[in-house]
């Protein structure tokens, strides 16, 4: 027997699987001379290569799916990110304010009450979709038989689905449906079939405030991207009992597919009365905050950073994650100590939110998170919520293309150096953190070009845009919290003393207030209005009292010493490719 006895197995590759298969056997006195390439031994060798490479294959990808970082099936990494306690954010149906009329309702009604999942359409790109009242609202009458009053409506069709709780045959809550939205879920449990009583379940945020009668219901992500609903346990939670009717009513909505819809039909009210019609006078908030569910990246990246957190807001990070995991409203979330606020405020942690399709938070959604997260924070440090500080990049472009290679003119390749803008804005910018990159700027526009672009010069200006107090002189101040090059501070047209005045500064850190005589010379209105600081980027602009202004906002805009510009904490860096001023130069080679 050859001394070759044993098979090569770190290769798996077929055909290193094949040759290794086939050394082996030349080597056993069985198969000697025999010629494996010329005879039917070759079709064994090929079907015992491929079961080989197929098995190999398959235990590589199962041992894959078994950790986080490498599984790639979203039930894979949705299981592994349950074991770290993370429940991936579902999908969310946009959400609109809207103001409605009812009219011809009986003389004696002084309110009505348009009940939950009151239904109303909009058509988006020829697509009719459904939006409801997330809750019952009451609208009271402004005069006889006449109610006008304001609704909030959510994307999705309801639906709902019961259970009846059996001892002998245990089943599992699992939502029928994909493309719930989890925000939506209601769990009423009734009594039994003879007893009508019905407990409101709620859904477990904090274990610590759990008890063994606590009617409350856990939720997680099943098979099948379906949501599954547990209950307690007896001793965390109220158990259930054989005869129990499990009631849960939901949404199953489109994500962002209706974000920005703007008009809005009434479907059916229900308002348990007549009335003759019911008509939505305007609509004072767009539809927005709809989100698609959360991507497998995305479960991967959060599982471990929330599991960090165990539900506690101890540091900066925690509150990010906490807040961005439970509301899905939010685009963007930040942080920061007091003490590294100007000036610095001890015992305060300053929490800046972005809500997705929005530049601000209401104040009754900023007051319902800090109810969210107070009780996570350590004692004596008090959470507030603050808006985010826009900047604004305004780019000037000049873009040279070769006419002789390129069939586009000169409209079409500004057009798609606006698109590259619009891009980068998306992908880079209008988050807290995100910084602006000029490198990479210029490198978005260059390969947006399609080869006719010859080379792509720019430069910025930063902007802030306020609106001032028309009646009471004020200190304005703007904190680019960028250096900034001097000589270069310029504004918007506003009306002050009576003329037609501007902004601007004397490059020794002096701002002023002038206005352009008949040969477009400046002359000092106020020759020192302010200050201006261009190692930190803050202006300060005193007993500001303007009478009037051209545009909706006062703008106010200025070089940056440094073509990368860094946000720092609250700051928000926005693009807008209509902002942009994009020059094209056709040129031959």
């Amino acid at each position: 027997m050859s001394a070759n006895t044993y098979l090569q197995v770190s290769e798996l590759d077929f055909d290193d699987i094949r040759k290794n298969l086939k050394t082996y056997l030349s080597t056993q006195d069985q198969f000697k001379d025999y010629s494996f390439e010329g005879s039917a031994m070759a079709v064994l060798l090929d079907v015992l290569a491929y079961n080989t490479h197929y098995n190999a294959y398959y235990l590589n990808m199962v041992g894959n799916e078994m950790f986080l970082d490498t599984a790639q099936q979203r039930d894979s990494v949705v299981s592994r990110a349950k074991e770290l306690g993370y429940v991936p954010v579902s999908s969310v149906g946009s959400q609109a304010e809207i103001a409605i009329s009812v009219t011809g309702v009986d003389a004696t009604f002084i309110q009505i009450t348009v009940p939950k999942n009151s239904k109303f359409t909009t058509t988006v790109d020829d697509v009719t979709y459904t939006y409801v009242t997330p809750k019952a609202t009451n609208i009271a009458a402004t005069s006889a038989g006449v109610f006008n009053g304001s609704l909030t409506i959510k994307e999705g069709e309801p639906l709902a689905h019961t259970w009846t709780v059996s001892s002998s045959n245990p089943v599992r809550y699992i939502i029928p449906n994909a493309g719930v939205d989890s925000t939506s879920i209601t769990v009423s449990v009734q009594e039994s079939s003879a007893d009508s009583t019905v407990v409101e379940f709620y859904k477990a945020s904090n274990i610590t405030q759990v008890y063994s009668t606590s009617p409350i219901y856990f939720i997680e992500e099943s098979a099948d991207e379906k949501y599954e609903i547990i209950f307690g346990s007896g001793s965390l939670g109220k158990t259930l009992k054989a005869g129990n009717i499990v009631k849960v009513d939901y949404l199953v909505n489109n994500g962002d597919a209706t974000n920005g819809a703007d008009s809005f039909s009434v479907d059916s009210l229900n308002i348990g009365t007549s009335y003759t019609a019911a008509t939505i006078t305007s609509v004072t908030s767009s539809a927005l905050g709809g989100r698609p569910q959360e991507t497998v990246e995305s479960i991967k990246f959060q599982a471990p950073r929330n599991y960090q957190t165990q539900n506690r807001a101890v540091i900066a990070a925690d509150y990010e994650r906490i807040l961005l995991s439970e509301n899905p409203d939010l685009q963007s979330v930040i942080a920061y100590g007091g003490e590294l606020a100007t000036p610095a405020v001890f015992g305060k942690v300053y929490i800046a939110v972005k809500p997705f399709g929005e530049k601000f938070a209401t104040s009754s959604r900023k007051q319902s998170i800090r109810t969210s997260i107070v009780d996570r924070t350590p004692l004596a440090i008090d959470p507030v919520i603050i808006d985010a500080d826009y900047t604004y990049i305004i780019p000037t472009i000049t873009t040279y293309y070769d006419v002789t290679k390129s069939t586009l003119n000169d409209s079409a390749v500004e057009v798609n150096a606006r698109a590259a803008v619009a891009k980068f804005a998306t992908d880079n910018l209008g988050r807290f953190g995100k910084k602006l990159r000029f490198s990479r700027f210029i490198r978005t526009l260059d390969d947006a070009s399609g080869g006719h672009v010859l080379n792509n010069d720019a430069s910025i200006k930063i902007e802030k845009r306020i609106i001032p107090n028309l009646n009471k002189a004020e200190l304005v101040s703007l904190d680019f919290n960028n250096p900034l090059r001097t000589g270069t501070l310029d504004s918007s047209e506003f009306t002050y003393e009576g003329f037609s005045a501007f902004l601007g500064d004397d490059s020794l850190g002096k701002v002023s207030i002038f206005r352009y005589n008949d040969t477009k010379e400046r002359v000092n209105i106020v020759p020192s209005a302010g200050a201006i600081d261009y190692e930190t980027g803050l202006v300060t602009v005193e007993n500001f009292l303007p009478t009037a202004f051209s545009d909706l906002e006062l703008k106010v805009k200025v070089s940056p010493a440094n073509l990368d510009v860094i946000p720092v904490r609250k700051q928000i860096l926005l693009l807008d490719s209509v902002d942009a001023v994009i020059n094209v130069v056709g040129e031959q080679t």
